[in-house]
């Protein structure tokens, strides 16, 4: 099979959320594997960071601060691109460099701050002495996990949304929708676990699995039949 071809499978077929994402992404099997890639390798100075703990201070800063800047754009233009695969539209490097011109001040002005409040709450968590706040802030995190997962379909739909709008409307979603937010936070959990054992999978599928989980769950959610 030619590299960049499709795999042929007809994803105009109606599918529910979650099969769905799997079949977009064995769709463009090839394309999506680059796709993930791209989003991979601007962790890899944080993990390189991480893992050579040896490595002079200032080049360890420097490689903890390139990630931090490159992941929020990255992440936004992610989830452009993958919103277009799931309206069946072939992604390339056009495709790519669209969405990150279109949305990598929106990945600053919205997710950047909603990484870090997860990254704050994560701290609180960590800190905190008395039982009652330690599984306060641990509740508090897990809603923010659970909420997460329409950041990025909700940045991506309309990037001009604040970031407490984008936060506030996610809120609202899993208010309305619990099942189905438990239903794709167990979807994701599980794209994470099978990624962390097996050999490369952060690398070549499991960033963008999850985007497309979560945007297809968005968009079944969002649908007319159910805004009702």
């Amino acid at each position: 099979m030619p590299f960049f071809d499709d795999t042929g499978i007809q994803t105009e077929v109606e599918r529910g959320p979650l099969w769905s994402a799997f079949a977009t992404f064995a769709s463009q099997l090839e394309r999506m594997v680059v796709l993930n890639l791209a989003w991979a390798m601007q962790l890899m100075p944080l993990i390189i960071a991480l893992a050579f703990y040896r490595l002079p201070e200032p080049v360890r800063v420097a490689l903890v601060i390139y990630t931090l800047a490159a992941l929020p754009p990255a992440t936004a233009a992610l989830y452009g691109v993958v919103a277009l695969a799931a309206a069946d539209e072939h992604i390339s490097p056009a495709v790519v460099r669209d969405q990150l011109h279109r949305l990598w001040l929106a990945g600053y002005r919205n997710l950047a701050p909603l990484m870090g409040l997860v990254g704050f709450v994560v701290w609180l968590a960590q800190q905190a002495d008395a039982v009652l706040v330690s599984a306060i802030t641990q509740l508090a995190l897990l809603l923010l996990l659970v909420c997460a997962n329409y950041w990025g379909p909700l940045t991506a739909a309309a990037p001009e949304r604040s970031p407490l709008a984008v936060l506030a409307e996610s809120a609202r979603l899993v208010w309305r929708y619990p099942a189905q937010a438990l239903l794709v936070s167990g979807a994701v959990g599980l794209a994470l676990v099978l990624g962390a054992i097996s050999v490369g999978g952060l690398f070549l599928a499991v960033p963008v699995v999850m985007a497309l989980l979560q945007t297809y769950m968005w968009q079944f959610i969002n649908q007319p039949r159910r805004a009702a």
